[in-house]
């Protein structure tokens, strides 16, 4: 890593905001740019970015030692934890040594927990980020929390055989694009004297599925009927045999209140993205018009 530029060191790149917001930072150019370094946890996925010409870091949430050596000559940090209820430890021992290696800025996702509203004190998992975010702010490093509602990209694998399945009820439910939450992110790493100390909730449109399944319709030409699922059938799903399952009933415990009515919040929507990155938000009919392919 060269030292022309400040360094952001980009956790969850592989993942669906991850590399879109490696994509756009890519793309910069500038004086004022920031050098990216991506932190891998394989070897295969560090040999797919030094291809592209990107700096890596070994860096696994699970193994402490890693911290040290990937924080170092680091000046600005996007922070991912893992879906498990060591997001905890590591989110606070991240910190700390971000703290130690000099990090001057981190912009922090969590979840759409506004202030004293239902699901701050109902949803363990967003009750786990408000803690890491309570962390982060004590540790003196400048900071921007991000607030994504409901991904637009949860729909790529609902609509099966012209149905849409989903566990939202009949409640209407905020949505935002993994672009768009990229492009704030990518717009406070570049800028961190604008954005820091903000708290961005993202939400650009509220929609009931049925709603949601009319647009459906309309943008891939076929009748796309939904299918509210209880949310119990959750446990049904692959990924319950896979995520750790403290953080599994979260998720399980998230959708029963949705669907009894008691989390009135998911349907909060904010006009602010184009106000934090010069561009429109995509709205999701956009959004299927953009990824027919995968729906």
């Amino acid at each position: 890593m060269s030292n022309s530029h400040p360094v952001a060191l980009i956790l969850g790149a592989t993942g669906k905001t991850g590399s879109h917001l490696v994509n756009l930072l890519e793309k910069d150019a500038g004086s004022d740019n920031v050098e990216i370094c991506v932190a891998v946890r394989k070897p295969e996925q560090a040999e797919t970015f030094r291809k592209r010409g990107i700096s890596t870091v070994h860096l696994d949430l699970e193994v402490l030692s890693t911290y040290e050596k990937a924080l170092q000559g680091v000046q600005r940090l996007f922070m991912i934890t893992g879906y498990t209820v060591d997001m905890l430890s590591q989110g606070k021992n991240l910190t700390d040594a971000a703290k130690n290696a000099g990090v001057e800025y981190i912009v922090h996702v969590g979840t759409f927990h506004q202030r004293d509203r239902p699901q701050t004190k109902l949803i363990r998992h967003y009750i786990w980020h408000q803690l890491i975010e309570t962390y982060i702010e004590a540790s003196g490093i400048a900071w921007t929390h991000l607030h994504p509602n409901a991904f637009m990209q949860n729909f790529f694998a609902a609509v099966q055989d012209n149905k849409l399945r989903m566990f939202y009820g009949h409640e209407r439910v905020g949505l935002i694009d993994c672009f768009d939450l990229a492009s704030v992110a990518a717009a406070a790493l570049r800028n961190p004297q604008k954005h820091a100390g903000e708290r961005y909730f993202l939400s650009v449109e509220a929609l009931n599925m049925t709603e949601a399944a009319q647009i459906l319709s309309e943008e891939l030409d076929k009748i796309i009927t939904y299918e509210p699922l209880p949310a119990a059938e959750m446990r049904n799903l692959p990924i319950g045999q896979t995520m750790e399952p403290a953080y599994f009933e979260c998720i399980v415990r998230q959708m029963e209140l949705l669907q009894a009515g008691k989390l009135p919040d998911f349907a909060d929507v904010y006009d602010n993205i184009p106000e934090i990155t010069g561009q429109k938000a995509t709205m999701f009919r956009e959004f299927v018009r953009n990824n027919r392919a995968q729906l």
